[in-house]
């Protein structure tokens, strides 16, 4: 909890991936506008806990994730502010095959071919804000260029949705996932 309270001191938020990490965040002194909640395979029950805590947001895994989170949030008499996470389709290279989440056919995020359509069906929940659109391409990544593809991929993905008439997209999350040094690495020039 140390660790925690001490990004919080520094003016840090925190992004949590399971209700015990939501648990630990808020024992830490974390607010729910200062959370975000990601993280695939969410429970009901972790869904409920991030609303009553008033998370800033929740990044949706699928259109089903979508519609529990309308559900839940109903049943609480709130409205969720609701990310898509969408798989944007680009190769990356990781230094191993299974930290790679972004390439077409991985089970992460809403295909990029159907993004449109989950975003139509956040945008029309009674109980849901859809306010964003994000992606994470894996770990370790050692090149700039597949950022590059995802986020204009997004950035495209952004202006289909809002000619749709949608209004309410105010961020783009390109994640993380940029390679460090455990020895011979070569982690990217920013």
């Amino acid at each position: 909890r140390g660790l925690l309270r001490l990004l919080r001191d520094l003016g840090s938020g925190v992004d949590v991936v399971s209700g015990g990490e939501l648990h630990r965040a808020r024992l830490a002194g974390f607010r729910g506008p200062d959370i975000v909640f990601g993280g695939v395979g969410k429970t009901d029950d972790e869904l409920r806990d991030a609303l009553t805590a008033g998370v800033a947001l929740i990044n949706a895994e699928s259109e089903a994730e979508v519609r529990a989170i309308d559900r839940i949030a109903g049943e609480l008499g709130v409205t969720a502010a609701v990310s898509l996470r969408i798989n944007p389709e680009v190769i990356v290279d990781a230094t191993h095959q299974y930290i790679k989440t972004g390439e077409r056919g991985h089970k992460f995020g809403i295909p990029l071919d159907e993004a449109l359509h989950a975003a139509r069906v956040a945008a029309g929940q009674p109980h849901v804000t859809l306010t964003g659109l994000d992606m994470h391409l894996g770990s370790m990544l050692t090149r700039v260029e597949p950022y590059r593809v995802g986020a204009e991929r997004l950035a495209d993905l952004c202006d289909a949705i809002r000619r749709t008439g949608v209004d309410t997209l105010r961020q783009l999350d390109i994640g993380g996932g940029l390679g460090v040094r455990y020895a011979d690495e070569i982690p990217i020039d920013l």
